[in-house]
């Protein structure tokens, strides 16, 4: 048992995200341990284990989670390196596609992939995800 989506703004879109995580959510308390860790970690902590679940997940998608968790605070890598990094070195566009729909964003560091030529890349939907990927990284003291 672990967290497998994290998203304050969920409110409204339940039956689009347990038709992407495959799975029935229900209302429940977060239970303090998992909840004060998900606060350290909104507050730009830099370690916090959490038990995740990714029984929702394909090979794949979980292998392309795993590699970016490896991805060290104030540390960025392309979408190549996460490919290979998941044992499909030519699958690019899976590992991106992978990275894109990442429901723990806040757990699985999805910030911290960027484009082959350093620039930031996509992040959630249009100029209000960019915004949020550039903070997310300026908090880690890097900039692009």
């Amino acid at each position: 048992m672990g967290v497998a989506f994290v998203d304050r703004e969920a409110r409204g879109i339940k039956a689009e995200i347990e038709r992407r995580i495959k799975m029935s959510l229900k209302e429940v308390r977060v239970p303090a341990l998992i909840r004060d860790r998900l606060v350290k970690l909104a507050r730009g902590a830099k370690d916090t284990d959490l038990p995740i679940d990714l029984t929702w997940a394909r090979d794949y998608e979980r292998d392309v989670l795993f590699a970016a968790m490896r991805i060290r605070w104030g540390e960025t890598r392309p979408y190549r390196w996460l490919a290979r990094e998941a044992r499909r070195p030519l699958a690019v566009r899976a590992a991106a596609s992978a990275i894109a729909k990442n429901p723990l964003w806040m757990i699985v560091p999805c910030h911290r992939i960027v484009r082959a030529d350093g620039s930031i890349g996509q992040y959630g939907e249009g100029a209000k995800g960019i915004a949020k990927k550039r903070r997310l990284l300026a908090r880690e003291g890097v900039t692009l």
